[in-house]
């Protein structure tokens, strides 16, 4: 998720209609820049090369069935007193290994629609915590659990944690903290990564991407595996 402050604006997004390598490109009313959600970057416009500030934990990506487990008097907006739509035009999509209108990519280290968590180095994070300098990509099937990762660094301690709660949909959010070695240790579960972060300002939660691998190598083609 992305901040729609830039500078001293305050954005406002909608669906440009267009795709670039099956990701979506939203547009904002104010200036007709255009912005690619993979690069979170304006690829046209006023203010074509400018980037967009990501929000790390910023809110939760679920389906309906598991928000509704956990919060059963949530109330749902209807159209026309419609609720609930029993098809999903995505289906077909989600559920095979066909890639959107058969986009092929040249990077095979993992499958095409392998469901992965990635993240970048942000120019927005203090210079203390600047370690995450290119693209990473992690399989969900490798954070079941929870996982801590090292990353570029000269000492190999500083890493990620990442957590997803085994045997969740692929649409729920990954947890991603920006953690060291030692520190991770102490850490079981997600409720202790959000404690220690905190109490401790070397950790911090970290912005990223749950999404196909193809989509995002598509655009980010220098991003490196953590198995």
């Amino acid at each position: 998720m992305y901040d729609r402050s830039y500078e001293d604006q305050e954005l406002n997004f909608e669906a440009s209609g267009a795709l670039m390598d099956a990701a979506l490109i939203m547009r904002d009313r104010e200036t007709d820049s255009w912005w690619s959600i993979m690069t979170g970057s304006a690829i046209g416009g006023e203010l074509d090369g400018s980037p967009l500030k990501e929000i790390a934990d910023a809110g939760t990506k679920t389906t309906w069935g598991e928000w509704r487990k956990l919060h059963p008097d949530t109330k749902v907006l209807s159209v026309d007193g419609a609720e609930h739509s029993d098809r999903n035009p995505y289906e077909n999509y989600f559920t095979s290994d066909g890639t959107f209108r058969d986009l092929k990519i040249d990077d095979d280290r993992l499958e095409p629609k392998a469901n992965i968590f990635a993240f970048r180095y942000s120019p927005l994070l203090p210079q203390k915590h600047r370690v995450l300098e290119k693209e990473f990509a992690v399989p969900h099937s490798a954070i079941e659990g929870g996982k801590w990762f090292p990353v570029t660094s000269d000492d190999g301690e500083q890493g990620v944690w990442l957590y997803r709660e085994p045997g969740v949909s692929m649409f729920a959010s990954t947890q991603a903290y920006l953690v060291t070695r030692s520190l991770a240790s102490s850490i079981a579960g997600p409720e202790d990564a959000a404690k220690l972060a905190a109490s401790d300002d070397s950790v911090r939660a970290i912005a990223g991407f749950d999404t196909f691998w193809y989509t995002w190598v598509a655009v980010n083609s220098d991003t490196e595996v953590l198995q």
